[in-house]
């Protein structure tokens, strides 16, 4: 029974992008289509629930931030991680306006002629449906992806240098050579790929804060962890993971690396993104 609740806890959890936002888009459609002709409203003497409206908009809405999502995906994997400037977001932005435009075209033809029969095709209500349905996509696409954009944006132009403070020495250290970071004893050390340590004066969520967090994961409440310095990821008891850091960078304390159950597919979405 234990199992069965955690299971349904990390599938359906409101951390979870499409159970979160899926939510509010049926939260949205309920009210919306409520409110929207009066027989429909909840105090009018002939109320009748709007099943049919609900329906369809629960499904546009789906599609709507499903295509935005796949095609965010993709621009982050090829093009935002490496940069962000005003053409490549024109061009994420127009790409899934053009998918959804499409998408919108034959949901249109197809839920008229099963509802109304082909007569009931409008040019107005087309194009009345088709010009609201991309505000609220452009308007959807802000909402949902404008955090992470900047942050990637942040990131994007930092010079590639995190400065480091200790003992009122300023070291540089490249984030390319950043291995993974760990605190002991309240101090944080970064590990570079070369295997040396650099002491800080910075805690490990100040760390985190200053690093790309696309390049990075904070693995516990003790590591940050680089895709490079992982040499092997392994299922253990409870449904946790065991990370194991490659040998040339592991430290005596910091060699293997455990994941919760409610962190673990967080942690292999990332890692997959990294291969």
């Amino acid at each position: 029974m234990r199992s069965l609740i955690d299971f349904f806890t990390k599938k359906f959890s409101l951390s979870s992008f499409w159970v979160r936002n899926g939510l509010a888009v049926v939260i949205i459609a309920v009210v919306v289509n409520h409110l929207a002709l009066p027989e429909s409203f909840p105090l009018n003497e002939s109320y009748k629930f709007p099943w049919l409206s609900i329906l369809i908009s629960i499904v546009l809405g789906s599609v709507i931030i499903g295509i935005a999502k796949l095609n965010f995906d993709y621009f982050k994997k090829k093009y935002f991680v490496e940069e962000i400037n005003v053409r490549l977001l024109l061009r994420f932005l127009l790409s899934t306006l053009g998918y959804l435009s499409l998408f919108y075209s034959l949901f249109y033809l197809v839920v008229v002629a099963i509802v109304n029969g082909v007569e009931g095709y409008s040019i107005y209500y087309f194009l009345t449906g088709f010009f609201v349905t991309l505000l609220i996509s452009v308007i959807s696409i802000a909402l949902l992806f404008a955090k992470e954009l900047y942050q990637l944006y942040r990131f994007s132009s930092i010079e590639g240098k995190l400065k480091v403070e200790h003992g009122g020495k300023i070291t540089l250290v490249n984030y390319n050579e950043i291995a993974f970071v760990y605190t002991e004893n309240k101090i944080a050390y970064i590990v570079k790929t070369d295997g040396s340590s650099v002491y800080t004066d910075f805690t490990l969520n100040e760390i985190e804060d200053k690093i790309n967090v696309h390049s990075f994961y904070r693995a516990n409440r003790q590591t940050i962890l680089h895709a490079s310095a992982i040499e092997q990821v392994q299922a253990i008891e409870n449904g946790k993971l065991s990370v194991r850091l490659k040998s040339d960078l592991s430290q005596e304390r910091a060699q293997e690396i455990n994941i919760s159950r409610y962190k673990r597919q967080e942690f292999l979405n990332w890692f997959e993104n990294k291969l």
